[in-house]
Parts: structure tokens; sequence; C-alpha cells
């Protein structure tokens, strides 16, 4: 349930290039707005689940896109339903007509599978254990071209059409007939990052084998350990459980949330987790990870 102070499930993965948003509780274009959230630049949507927590603010976000005039298309993945309850919606409130492409791409969500590419992420399901078909999403980023060092492009007087090959890979032959190696005039891009979204969920051991060395994982911790009953029956983790998670995985960074409406303070939280993964971060609304 939403608080005061802390909403239902929404994150935005913004890469300079492309933002993408991953699910869309209720309150999530406003909370956008309250944060300058390029909210306008998202082309793609992931849902994870069914479950209104995760998606009851997408007609809203869509029909303030209709009013603002947005023509750019919308890509929606999402397990199968989302669908008939977006056509649904917008056909009995008699505002069905949007004035853009709105696709919907279904995944299944029991299923380690690609579900979107572009120039800068691939895009994987991670199926996870909840009441109802759930998945988690791993962005991992595609390989970039080697940086080449500037002044040797003005030392060797390099052809600019050469560059690519070069940032590609390939040595570089002079007009003397001179071969220039590559490892002497390029240096090594910076590591690919990948980031994993994994909401809602029990505890599951695949995971961590899923999402090995990830930068930044997202896991829910919707109870504290002594809840963990409560955390099996409901198809939901401890924070515990998610430190371990983390742990397993070799990830660099934890992020938590999806805490429950019964906890005010969050402090146990970080104590608990923190025992088993030190680099664990409680998540709040208006939280920025930059990696």
């Amino acid at each position: 349930m939403p608080t005061p102070l802390r909403y239902t499930s929404a994150q935005v993965l913004d890469t300079s290039r492309q933002v993408y948003l991953l699910d869309c509780g209720e309150g999530t274009q406003v909370r956008m707005q309250n944060f300058q959230v390029r909210m306008h630049a998202i082309r793609q949507i992931f849902i994870t689940h069914l479950h209104g927590d995760h998606f009851f603010g997408l007609p809203g976000l869509l029909t303030s896109w209709a009013l603002a005039g947005r023509q750019k298309p919308v890509d929606i993945f999402s397990p199968p339903g989302l669908e008939e309850i977006i056509d649904t919606t917008f056909r009995l409130a008699s505002s069905h007509e949007l004035p853009f492409p709105l696709n919907f791409h279904v995944f299944d969500p029991d299923q380690r599978v690609v579900i979107f590419e572009d120039d800068t992420f691939i895009v994987s399901t991670l199926p996870l254990l909840h009441r109802v078909p759930t998945a988690g999403f791993l962005f991992e980023e595609k390989p970039r071209p080697k940086n080449i060092i500037a002044d040797q492009i003005a030392a060797y007087q390099i052809p600019f059409e050469d560059i690519p090959g070069i940032k590609a890979g390939a040595d570089w032959q002079a007009p003397d007939g001179k071969t220039i190696p590559n490892e002497a005039l390029t240096l090594p891009p910076e590591p690919l990052k990948k980031f994993a979204y994994c909401t809602d969920t029990a505890y599951s051991e695949s995971l961590a084998s899923w999402i090995q060395g990830v930068d930044v994982l997202y896991h829910e911790a919707t109870f504290l350990e002594q809840e963990w009953a409560r955390a099996a029956e409901t198809g939901h983790s401890t924070v515990r459980q998610a430190a371990a998670i983390a742990l397993a995985a070799g990830a660099k960074k934890l992020i938590i949330g999806h805490y429950s409406s019964r906890y005010r303070d969050l402090w146990a939280f970080l104590a608990e987790g923190r025992e088993i993964f030190p680099r664990l971060e409680l998540g709040y609304d208006g939280m920025q990870v930059h990696f």
C-alpha cells in the first residue's frame, strides 16, 4: 500500500540516450514530475506482473501523454493480460483513441528470454517466485567501441574515415607501409554495466546465478526477518534474503525497497541487511543511483 512518503512501485533507468520505465504503480506520473524525470522521453515500459501496485498508474500516464499531444510510439512489455486491461479501461472511459501508437509485447514470465534490444541495452526476463506470474528484468549494456587517443590521431595524421575501424579493434597502416598496432592508438572502453530489477519475489537461489556481477541490484525486501513465514506465504522476501541474493550474485551494490506499509522506521532493514551484505542501501522515493 502507498504511504504519504512511499508511493507504489516504479523506477526509471536513464542512460542519457534512452529512458526506460520499470513498473508504473499508482501516482507514477506525479512522482516523475516531482523529481524532474524526463517522462516524455520514455519509449519503453516494462511491467513485472499484474498486481495493481505495479501498473495502476499506467492508464493515467498514457492519458496524460495523449493530452500533451504525444506522437512517439510507446512499447509496453508485460505478462499476458495487460493489453486487455488497458483496452477495457479506455473503452469504458470513452478515451480509447490515443494519438500515438501503443504496442504491447507479451512475454512468458516463467522463461528467461530476451524481450528487447536497442543500441544500448539487451533486456532479459528473470523468472521470479510470486503469487501470480512475475518476472524481473536484467539490463545488460552492449559492447562499446574502444576509445581512440586524440593525440595519436594528430601524431599519425590518421584520416577520419579510418577511425571507425580502429575503434572496432583494427590496426592502422600508415602511408609509408608501417603498421601501427591498435593498442598504441586506443584505450579500452569503460566496463559494461548491468542492472537487475527484481520485485516481487520470494527467495530464489536461481536468481543469483542469472545476475552474476551485476553493478546494481534492486531487490524487494518487504519484511524484516522475524516475518519470514509471512514473506513465504505472500511470495515476498525478507531483507536478509535480499542481502543473501546480492552476496551470492557478487553484486556491487544492493538497493532494497517494496517495504510493507506496517514499517514506519526502516533503519532495522539497514541493520539486518548489512550484516550479510555491507553494500546495501535503503531505497526511497526520489533516490538517484549513479553507476
